[in-house]
């Protein structure tokens, strides 16, 4: 007879393209990375205690997924309702984790957040935007925020400590889920390090969240993937505009109630062009939403080059 296993550990690799824990001890849970970064424990997994089946998943990607050793059809009505005990208590037992390691984030982030100064001119928050964007610190948004020496982490190891633009990532509820920080030098240029921009570790789910730069207005908001682009976007436009960060979080990007227009500002390249049409469909499925897709001109531009050319863009017509 197969050893059950290993073929729940295979069953967890090929689910999460191969990634799986090292050992497997029945009945506890374990957590092991499912990208190749170290310190990763987004995959967890329990196999029940019996052997006879498990459950799985990965908290990034949000998928789970029950595995039994024998197949379902052919298993009495004592044995379901075993296995399904067994299911519910081993998802309680995830989600209270996953509850304790968002309450300890949040704790984490509080912190850092605390540790923060509001930009003033000179600093190399300010220097770095004016050198971006060409914007002084009177006029940037009050969501971000300055740190003075913030530690970088690469693999493990301290690499120095770096003045940094710390911002935000809040929710639909305004319940703040990471903060996004971009290490600098002090002259107000980006820092020589591997990954210039990085979130913390998550203090809840990152679905729908953003950088909140600015706050509807007459019923419209603008939403573009980083903070630069999405502040050029919304001075070269005069549209208030928030910033999902990324791609990915662009197309899952959750616009505040009320809000009767949407513009995308999508970079124009592969990736952005295919977050904007996402997003788009699920706009237009919500209904009774004005959707609006401007892309830069020239590819492999965004709107950080639009409006380092000066480019004013009037936001009209082009709805979908």
């Amino acid at each position: 007879m197969a050893d059950p296993i290993e073929l729940f550990g295979e069953r967890i690799s090929f689910v999460l393209g191969g990634h799986r824990p090292k050992a497997i001890e029945p009945g506890r849970i374990h957590r092991f990375p499912t990208n190749d970064r170290r310190g990763d424990v987004a995959g967890w997994c329990k196999l029940f205690a019996d052997l006879r089946g498990g459950v799985f998943g990965c908290m990034r990607q949000g998928v789970s997924e029950t595995w039994t050793a024998a197949d379902r059809r052919s298993m009495t009505v004592a044995e379901r309702l075993a296995l399904a005990c067994h299911i519910e208590a081993a998802t309680r037992e995830r989600e209270q984790q996953q509850r304790n390691e968002w309450a300890a984030h949040a704790r984490r982030n509080a912190e850092l957040w605390g540790q923060c100064l509001q930009l003033t001119d000179g600093d190399p928050v300010a220097r770095y935007l004016r050198r971006r964007i060409g914007i002084e610190a009177l006029h940037a948004p009050a969501c971000l925020r300055f740190h003075p020496a913030l530690p970088y982490w690469h693999d493990g190891d301290k690499l120095g400590s770096y003045p940094a633009m710390v911002a935000r990532l809040t929710a639909s509820d305004g319940r703040t889920v990471a903060l996004h920080r971009t290490y600098l030098c002090g002259d107000g240029s980006k820092a020589d390090v591997p990954t210039v921009k990085k979130l913390t570790a998550a203090a809840g789910p990152l679905a729908g969240a953003c950088i909140r730069l600015h706050s509807p207005q007459h019923g419209m908001i603008g939403v573009a993937e980083g903070i630069e682009t999405a502040l050029a976007a919304s001075f070269a436009s005069g549209v208030p505009t928030v910033a999902a960060y990324c791609a990915g979080a662009l197309a899952g990007y959750s616009w505040p109630a009320g809000v009767q227009s949407l513009v995308i500002f999508a970079d124009a390249d592969k990736a952005g062009r295919e977050a904007a049409d996402r997003l788009r469909v699920r706009a237009l499925h919500a209904g009774r939403l004005r959707v609006i897709v401007m892309t830069p001109t020239h590819d492999g531009t965004d709107w950080c080059d639009v409006w380092a050319q000066r480019g004013a863009v009037a936001v009209e017509g082009g709805a979908a």
